[in-house]
């Protein structure tokens, strides 16, 4: 497998067919999430997107440290930002600014 993965094993750029599977892994996870997320009270579903973007941020500047953080976070904004729409195929590329 020809694969980068940080030191702390947070991101990780796969250059090979494994990529599906770890797509499919993504995928998995988020529908287990969303699954999880019907049993929140209708009063408490407007603050489900903050908390979850609050955890992640969290969980990345623990184990990527805030310089990489804030890389990974200014890319996503400009894919967000962009014509880019990302397909649930697919995993977001962010790491164009590491070059």
């Amino acid at each position: 497998m020809n694969s980068y993965r940080a030191q702390r094993c947070l991101t990780r750029w796969v250059a090979d067919s494994e990529a599906a599977l770890e797509v499919a892994e993504l995928q998995s996870v988020m529908t287990r999430i969303q699954s999880a997320l019907h049993d929140i009270p209708q009063s408490q579903r407007t603050y489900i997107a903050n908390a979850l973007l609050n955890l992640a941020v969290a969980k990345m500047i623990k184990q990527e440290g805030r310089p990489r953080t804030s890389t990974l976070l200014l890319r996503l904004g400009d894919v967000v930002g962009s014509s880019e729409a990302p397909s649930p195929q697919s995993a977001i590329d962010l790491s164009r600014t590491d070059a």
